[in-house]
């Protein structure tokens, strides 16, 4: 069984969860945009997406919870596409 978060804390920087079975991760706002799972991103190459970069890109600018499996966040370029599960936030971390 996969473990759930506990307690979720989002600011412009990064995301630190604390995981039921007491693990806490940071995942900082580069590494959520840089993976984000939307079929936009996937579908382009990294390279391509690091050649457009905007200042603020990986800031966090939102976060909102989608059901009890993913959060789905806000970047500072506007982009809000990618849900992230809750296990591929543990991954992210690792």
């Amino acid at each position: 069984m996969d473990h759930e978060p506990e307690r979720i804390s989002v600011d412009a920087e990064s995301v630190t969860i604390t995981w039921t079975d007491g693990v806490s991760t940071v995942v900082s706002g580069d590494r959520l945009r840089s993976s984000c799972p939307c079929a936009e991103c996937r579908e382009h190459e990294s390279q391509v997406r690091a050649i457009i970069q905007i200042g603020n890109r990986s800031s966090i600018a939102d976060a909102q919870l989608i059901g009890g499996y993913a959060i789905r966040f806000t970047f500072g370029d506007g982009h809000a596409d990618g849900l992230y599960p809750h296990g591929i936030l543990r991954q992210l971390a690792e």
